[in-house]
């Protein structure tokens, strides 16, 4: 046995296994909304975040699981964060997120998310009908097999003609001659369980009360003559038994040949010998959590050739985090609220996004959370209904009920045949950003080689060439859509020329589908919980291209001659030409080449930008910044920096020495914009021939991440605010080393909101609670 389950298990095994899960703001939304999300990738077999920079694709789907479209977003230490714009090619109705990377293609198991969501527009109306008395009422024996004279448990699954959950549904077994052996009621997700010992031959019949008052008869599978069963039972001091149990004439067959149970997750292997001893039926071994892997074990039992012929999921907690969050208003500060988080890891790295909604919201109906997406879904064939419920620790039956979740479930998600036969084949890596193909149309002169500029994130790249290169290749950049890249030939005395080039930019993304589509219809639910009239969320949203001006008296300056600082005089001042905008794209490159040290942080807050000189002073370890004047006005930071262009640059005046000026000690930079409509040096109006630069607009790449902002609403004191009204997101909650985050979110005049908090530690610890605090301080 061992010779052939290891090493299977190894080649199977040996490449990780990434899950994914995304938190959206919510799940309900109208045209004028962003879906914002939260990625978090999560390394399976260590238990931590992801630490591989990956792409990540999040495709949008209809009601029938066929691909709409696709965004690309960069994935770093585990976490990414974007937006969909919910625009006007989205129709009234049910669609689908699935979230992907390229690595997942390598597995025949499908790790990617799914989540319903639904865009509002029309009116819904109720689907509950007439109540069906027809019911879809399924049996499954623990392990796979139901012997004969062995104490036996029979799963039980209760569906109705749509695929829904029956919860409450009673039901009788008895036997031929309709003597009662057993009874049972399914809990909120149409589940339940019985205990009995199946006799020989015996045909047993369940008898199920249906809502009208009939009764149904359905007859149960036939129990085999021979076979082990395999079970799991919980016991009073919290450890778990594994229970192997077989007739007397199976014993008889098996002898002494050598069974084992096998405990896996991911290629972590653990095995238990199974010998019966003499005139024992069964044989069984009480194990302490602590013997299980932390979160879902697949507990196989395994023949003497290798062969599995039954198996059991089973969930330890251990490892699983038990923290419990606190919120409250901390303040009130004109028309915003500042809300404090407590109960994060202390000295612990946690990356955590928080939506903040109306505590009437109704627009909040994700199945899952990420728990359940990335200890549960990996590794269970079917849909799990409101998989989110079995890590809420408010409820006290929810261990029982995962624990008749997994019974029913059956066999993992893995197949033996695939763990023998199919093992992954690496054909895709970890990708990183997107690849380049360029063809070049036309002879190369001698000497000259491509310069190439990519966007607003990486450095220019030189890419050498010769007089009979005819195309080239580059790999793993990061370029948004709508970028312009621009290349240039160099020659040895520096001078620019066009080239004649064609670009095609490889992404990576392949069209897909969601073929595995839930039961349940969200713009369903919502129209069965109250329903939305069609002039309920009528100019819900404003476009945002409408913006509500006072009245102003615009007077144009013409023909007025800008006037310099005296501080500088106008024949210092250097003009932006073609060559300046292509070797220095951003204003921050111009800066960097007059010696200058940058740093670009995007999470900062207020200090995003930093500027230093690379000489500190003789009494000071820190070396000075530069006084920043843009059009004569002095700006305290240098945030005005961050995505300008030096198009936009008429002249500019650049001195490390401060020339003198008060607070100058890290020099000054002085730039003069272009007038209103006119364009850079490098964008003639007219003639694109005479530019030494080709350029091309990328149309696939990466959607470039937009600052949250809150959607302009016509109200947000009536029911549709209330219902389906967005406050606020977070993608990036900053918590600092007592595991406290602070979090600002305008005031909108609530007297209760609700946050839904989901995220991740370093350590892998996961966090999920919906919280609803009152806003007023006073009470």
């Amino acid at each position: 046995m061992t010779k052939k389950i290891k090493p299977a298990f190894k080649e199977y095994f040996g490449q990780p296994r990434v899950s994914v899960f995304l938190h959206t703001n919510k799940s309900a939304y109208v045209k004028g909304e962003h879906i914002w999300f939260k990625g978090y990738l999560y390394n399976r077999l260590k238990g931590i975040p992801l630490k591989e920079p990956v792409n990540l694709y999040v495709g949008v789907y209809d009601n029938n699981g066929d691909q709409l479209a696709k965004h690309l977003f960069i994935c770093r230490e585990g976490y990414a964060e974007g937006q969909i714009e919910i625009d006007s090619t989205f129709k009234h109705g049910q669609y689908y997120m699935k979230a992907t990377t390229s690595w997942m293609r390598n597995f025949e198991e499908d790790d990617s998310f799914v989540q319903q969501f639904a865009v509002l527009g029309e009116e819904i109306l109720s689907t509950k009908e007439i109540e069906q008395v027809g019911y879809d009422v399924q049996f499954f024996p623990e392990g796979g097999h139901w012997v004969s004279n062995v104490q036996s448990v029979l799963g039980i699954k209760a569906l109705d003609e749509n695929g829904k959950s029956v919860a409450g549904l009673q039901g009788i077994i008895r036997n031929q001659k309709g003597k009662e052996i057993t009874s049972f009621r399914t809990n909120r997700f149409g589940l339940s369980k019985v205990t009995m010992i199946p006799s020989t031959g015996e045909k047993y019949s369940a008898f199920i009360n249906l809502k009208n008052g009939e009764v149904k008869k359905i007859p149960l599978p036939l129990a085999d003559k021979l076979g082990l069963t395999l079970s799991l039972r919980s016991l009073k001091s919290g450890r778990v038994m594994i229970l192997i149990g077989a007739n007397a004439e199976t014993k008889k067959q098996i002898g002494s040949k050598p069974y084992s149970v096998l405990i896996h997750r991911d290629g972590l292997l653990k095995s238990l010998n199974v010998v019966f001893e003499k005139e024992e039926l069964y044989v069984s071994h009480i194990l302490d959590k602590s013997e299980f892997h932390n979160g879902m074990n697949i507990v196989t039992l395994i023949d003497d050739q290798g062969e599995p012929i039954a198996e059991r999921l089973h969930f330890n907690e251990n490892g699983t985090n038990k923290a419990e969050l606190t919120a409250f208003v901390e303040k009130e500060e004109k028309d915003s609220l500042v809300i404090s988080i407590s109960g994060f890891e202390k000295d612990k790295s946690s990356s955590i996004s928080v939506s903040v909604l109306p505590k009437e919201t109704k627009a909040y109906k994700q199945n899952a959370n990420i728990q359940s997406s990335l200890l549960i879904k990996p590794y269970v064939r079917g849909f799990v209904e409101n998989s989110r419920y079995y890590f809420d620790d408010a409820i006290k039956t929810r261990k029982a009920d995962l624990d008749l979740l997994l019974l029913t479930q059956g066999w993992s998600k893995y197949s033996w045949e695939n763990i023998f036969k199919k093992p992954p084949q690496k054909k895709y890596d970890f990708r990183t950003g997107v690849d380049l193909f360029g063809q070049i149309n036309s002879n190369i002169p001698k000497n000259n080689d491509l310069l190439f500029y990519a966007g607003k994130n990486s450095d220019p790249t030189i890419i050498y060439l010769n007089e009979e290169s005819t195309s080239f290749k580059l790999k793993n950049y990061l370029i948004n859509k709508g970028e312009e890249l621009k290349l240039t030939l160099l020659n040895k005395r520096g001078i620019l020329s066009r080239p004649n080039l064609f670009i095609r930019v490889n992404t990576g993304e392949t069209e897909d589908k969601v073929y595995n589509l839930e039961p349940f219809n969200i713009v369903g639910e919502l129209a069965d919980s109250g329903g939305v009239e069609a002039n309920y969320l009528n100019d819900f949203v404003f476009p945002e291209n409408i913006i509500k001006l006072d009245e102003v008296v615009v007077r144009d300056r013409v023909g007025g001659k800008k006037i310099t600082s005296p501080f500088v005089l106008e024949e210092k001042l250097k003009t932006v030409t073609t060559e300046t905008e292509g070797l220095y794209p951003r204003l921050l490159d111009l800066i960097r080449s007059n010696g200058y040290n940058i740093w670009e942080v995007p999470n900062a807050g207020y200090d995003r930008i930093r500027i230093t000189t690379k000489r500190p002073l003789a009494l000071s370890l820190t070396p000075p910044s530069p006084i920043l004047y843009v059009d004569d006005v002095r700006y305290s930071d240098f945030n005005i920096l961050i995505d300008f262009p030096t198009s936009r640059i008429e002249r500019y005046y650049i001195n490390r020495s401060g020339d003198g000026e008060a607070g100058g000690a890290g020099g000054v930079i002085r730039v003069y914009t272009r007038k209103e409509g006119d364009v850079g040096a490098a964008r003639p109006k007219k003639d694109e021939k005479n530019s030494k630069f080709f350029t091309h607009i990328v149309k696939k790449g990466f959607t470039p991440k937009k600052q949250y902002y809150t959607p302009k609403y016509k109200s947000m004191m009536n029911d549709s605010f209330r219902h389906f009204g967005t406050i606020h997101w977070s993608s990036n909650l900053s918590i600092n080393k007592n595991g406290v985050g602070k979090l600002k979110i305008l005031d909108t005049g609530l007297k209760e909101i609700s946050l839904f908090i989901e995220g991740m530690s370093e350590n892998g610890n996961m966090y999920s609670m919906k919280k609803i605090i009152r806003v007023s301080i006073d009470q």
